[in-house]
């Protein structure tokens, strides 16, 4: 009986040790997915955050943009002032001023009934 009894753990020592075999083997490819499932989910966080990044930037230069329109807008509005002050600059023809004292004894052309100078 202990023969057949040393047999009989021997066998199961050995099955034992193929089980052992088979774990190990299903773990690595365990191993591997889960290390493969890590790497995946910090790739998707990284995707994530990128992504964030991406949007915020965006964000900036459409502000960006519009200020620059804004920008653009004034010194155009400035641009026209000043091209509409040097045309009307330009239509006002020069003009000679005569500064007179109205009294009878600066001028000889004086009417004291209507009190008007004449300029010559």
């Amino acid at each position: 009986m202990d023969k057949q009894r040393d047999i009989l753990i021997e066998r199961l020592e050995q099955k034992l040790v193929e089980r052992d075999r088979t774990i190990a083997e299903m773990s690595k490819p365990s191993s591997a997915t889960a290390t493969a499932s890590s790497a995946a989910s910090a790739v998707e966080d990284r995707i994530t955050t990128l992504e964030g990044t991406v949007m915020e930037l965006k964000k900036e230069v459409r502000g960006m943009l519009d200020e620059l329109l804004y920008q653009k807008t004034v010194i155009s509005e400035m641009q026209q002032r000043i091209e509409s002050g040097q045309k009307s600059r330009r239509n006002v023809k020069s003009a000679e001023y005569i500064v007179a004292e109205s009294t009878s004894e600066a001028h000889s052309g004086y009417d004291e009934r209507d009190g008007i100078i004449i300029a010559c």
